[in-house]
């Protein structure tokens, strides 16, 4: 299996994955929906799976999907199963996957051809390089993966039409197309909150954002975070919390398990109602163990911060963020297993716990900026499907369901727990609302 830091989706790629804003954007497509499946360690299995979500793509009437992975190696078999899945359906597709010169596909079928398949390696060397977000999908990958797959259901429908002209069904369709006008469901706001400087402060005083200045009671943050490790039942043996400033970057780092945005449910469900975020702030978790072993699958991505991390991408932050950074120690072992990787997002979780309260009670009037998102139903458009093949293999390769905040930790469960892997479908809102986080 291969799940290297210069390919894995963090938490914060999944909140904004290029491929889910450009289907939501695109006019000429029905997003229909993302479906969620994780990879998993048994062939029977993988097999499995990949035939209930053919058959899903085929019950949800899809024109085309998008097939993604982050992962490579043996978990090629789930891509390339899905991809067979779905084609012997004659389901136009295409694929996005690092290959390179290191991941070639394990296991290949007449579906995988290379119209089909987007390479998301970006090294010359094509292999992994422990660069966070090195190797990811970005906009570009994702806008071309739209276009090709929308060409390939033209060249499909033009066939059928084909044959409808012969049997003088293409006026009926056509009326009956006419007479389907675009449908807007389930509204989620997102008010942006921008944050231009980090301050540290103390004792009494609270966290507050004021005119771009976040000022954090890391002292408060930090009892936040021993709640959670009062529960981690020895796993975890400490932590540590600090403010990382943008022009501070070149300071060393354990394993980088994660970043995530620091967001906060207002008003609804995931997927509709309120949400508020912070712009230039991100959680940063890391960990080790007592005795030095740093928690990776292909590599670890320890070391110097901007010597570690493409910033900018989907997956991490931007060249002007602030990154409020939880280190944690491991109990020997910890870092190889479930639990103890789980402990480490819990801790990380409590203490931006505290951060996504002062986001709630902020008033609207204080909001750098508002968007609205809505699930838009096209009946004249592509109807075009997300399947993210997620991880569900155990230790570092695991992802969270349904936090009870957005791309949060406390609440959520594991894909390997609430649906054994098999799929699940969630809206294009419900994604971009936080309702992954990643544990890889």
């Amino acid at each position: 299996m291969g799940l290297g830091p210069s390919t894995k989706e963090t938490t914060l790629h999944y909140y904004r994955d290029p491929l889910c804003q450009a289907l939501a954007a695109d006019a000429d497509v029905d997003f229909t929906g993302v479906v969620v499946a994780g990879t998993s360690d048994e062939n029977e299995h993988k097999f499995f799976i990949a035939q209930r979500i053919g058959t899903l793509l085929e019950a949800m009437r899809t024109d085309g999907a998008l097939i993604s992975i982050d992962s490579w190696g043996n978990c090629h078999i789930d891509f390339a199963s899905v991809m067979e899945a779905a084609g012997e359906r004659g389901i136009p597709l295409v694929g996005l996957s690092f290959v390179g010169t290191q991941a070639a596909f394990v296991v290949t079928n007449s579906y995988m051809t290379p119209d089909s398949i987007i390479d998301l390696n970006k090294t010359s060397e094509g292999e992994e390089s422990r660069i966070l977000g090195q190797n990811t999908a970005v906009e570009l990958d994702a806008l071309k993966a739209v276009a090709i797959l929308k060409n390939k259901i033209r060249r499909r429908n033009s066939e059928k039409l084909e044959k409808k002209r012969w049997a003088g069904e293409e006026k009926k369709e056509k009326a009956e197309k006419e007479e389907k006008p675009e449908k807007r469901v389930r509204r989620l706001i997102l008010r942006t909150f921008a944050v231009g400087e980090l301050r540290e402060v103390g004792g009494g005083e609270p966290t507050k954002l004021h005119k771009g200045c976040l000022s954090i009671n890391t002292e408060k943050l930090f009892r936040a975070g021993l709640s959670a490790l009062e529960n981690a039942d020895g796993r975890v043996r400490k932590f540590s919390l600090s403010l990382i400033t943008p022009e501070k970057r070149d300071v060393s780092v354990n394993s980088i398990l994660d970043f995530a945005p620091v967001a906060a449910k207002v008003a609804g469900r995931a997927g509709e109602g309120i949400t508020h975020v912070f712009s230039g702030l991100r959680t940063l978790l890391t960990a080790v163990e007592e005795g030095g072993f740093q928690p990776a699958n292909m590599g670890s991505a320890d070391g110097v911060l901007d010597r570690r991390v493409v910033f900018g991408r989907p997956g991490t932050p931007g060249g002007g963020d602030g990154l409020l950074h939880v280190d944690v120690l491991l109990a020997e072992g910890q870092g190889r297993s479930r639990a103890g990787i789980m402990a480490a997002h819990e801790v990380c979780d409590a203490v931006a716990q505290e951060l996504r309260e002062t986001l709630r009670a902020l008033p609207s009037s204080d909001a750098a900026a508002k968007e609205e998102f809505w699930d838009i139903v096209r009946p004249n458009g592509y109807k075009i499907a997300l399947v993210k093949l997620v991880s569900g293999l155990g230790c570092r390769y695991d992802t969270l369901l349904f936090p009870r905040e957005p791309a949060g930790y406390a609440g959520g469960k594991s894909i390997m727990d609430r649906s054994n892997n098999v799929q699940i479908v969630i809206t294009p809102n419900e994604y971009r609302d936080g309702v992954l986080h990643a544990l890889t």
